[in-house]
């Protein structure tokens, strides 16, 4: 059986196949965000085997992405004042 669709997370995929739910785990969407969602996922579990080694020219790439800002300025205007 094949998952599709609201797979977001690594740990998501991570309960569906040892809980036998899915066979394989089909992700879109998150590596349209970003393209080496798959080794940004092994580099957060601590996963460093010879299935998550990143390519010469990103390397630097190899730390987990951005998250937003949590310390931007507030907004100056509201809705409906």
């Amino acid at each position: 059986m094949i998952e599709v669709g609201a797979i977001s997370s690594w740990d998501d995929a991570n309960s569906l196949l040892p809980a036998g739910r899915a066979d394989l785990c089909v992700l879109a969407r998150p590596h349209l965000y970003d393209p080496h969602w798959t080794l940004h996922a092994a580099a957060e579990q601590g996963y460093e085997g010879p299935g998550a080694v990143w390519p010469a020219p990103y390397r630097a790439g190899s730390r987990p992405p951005r998250t937003g800002r949590t310390d931007a300025p507030e907004p100056r205007l509201t809705w409906g004042s």
